[in-house]
């Protein structure tokens, strides 16, 4: 299969590219060939920069079956200024209508196109369990998930199907949330955030990359899919098993208005609120995880 890939060199992107090489021809889109020829390397890779003539940029993915568009500004990387919070919706959004722009102007029809989006689409709720059915909910994340979403209808047209994959906090330890959370651990000052009470969705690396080819190539798989481990936990809950995992207390908690004052909007919505989201179409469809708990996950993670 030849397969378009937009957003290779993040965490997900860097850990799915490096599963497909050798078995699919991949055409990597980034904005910095010689970074992302450095990352990957091998038979059937070719790289397409943003700034190449279209008809160069046709030619490239003449032939392509398969669209993984995982591109966007990082949402965690910078406290939520105007200029950021416009940097990350704009990048999200600009990308996709960019890639369905190309597709049609390429006549290019893909078998599938698996889209990003996030379990902030949902809003927060204390206690509510979200599933796939739910409605967009409110704030910054909601906003930014529901028209990252609302721009990827556009790939309908040029696509048999469109899976959206909403995805939790991916678990590794060479990127994302993870080693941010637990570095204070590891100098024995770690702890819950807030009242520790805030529902954490997550997923392994491993399980997000397996479940990302398990909807590329199940052709009945299709619409928005919650790429989470079926047992969400409380903070806090997430906390001890970090400590657990890096042999270390966890007995050290940061206040809200710490982390308001350092971070603001930022922590309000990604620390201190929580989203309990459970992977019900994922599970229906026969899609089996290798890390269902938080510890395994963890153990797994910290004593490689």
């Amino acid at each position: 299969m030849k397969i378009i890939i937009a957003g290779a060199t993040g965490l997900i992107g860097e850990a799915l590219v490096k599963r497909l090489i050798g078995k699919h021809e991949l055409v990597i889109f980034t904005r910095d060939v010689p970074k992302a020829s450095k990352q990957f390397f091998g038979a059937g890779i070719h790289f397409a920069d943003w700034h190449q003539p279209p008809s160069h940029l046709a030619a490239l993915v003449d032939g392509s079956q398969a669209l993984i568009n995982l591109a966007g500004t990082g949402i965690g990387d910078k406290r939520w200024t105007s200029d950021r919070k416009r940097a990350i919706l704009g990048s999200r959004v600009q990308t996709v209508e960019a890639l369905i722009k190309l597709m049609s102007a390429a006549e290019q029809m893909l078998q599938v196109v698996i889209q990003a989006s996030a379990v902030g689409y949902y809003g927060f709720d204390a206690e509510k369990t979200f599933t796939e059915s739910d409605d967009q909910g409110e704030g910054f994340l909601a906003e930014v998930s529901g028209k990252w979403e609302s721009a990827a209808k556009g790939f309908q047209s040029i696509a048999e199907r469109v899976v959206l994959i909403r995805s939790g906090i991916v678990l590794s330890d060479h990127g994302g949330a993870l080693p941010k959370i637990a570095l204070p651990f590891k100098f024995f000052a770690g702890g819950k955030t807030g009242n520790g009470k805030q529902w954490v969705s997550w997923i392994d690396l491993e399980d997000e990359i397996n479940a990302i080819l398990f909807l590329l190539e199940n052709k009945d798989c299709q619409g928005p899919f919650n790429l989470v481990a079926p047992n969400p936990v409380r903070q806090e809950n997430m906390a001890k098993a970090i400590g657990k995992a890096l042999k270390r207390p966890s007995w050290m908690p940061v206040p809200d208005f710490i982390l308001k004052l350092i971070l603001g909007e930022m922590a309000d919505e990604m620390l201190l609120r929580g989203t309990r989201a459970l992977p019900l179409k994922l599970i229906s469809k026969g899609f089996t995880f290798t890390f269902p708990a938080i510890e395994q996950s963890l153990d797994e993670i910290f004593t490689k």
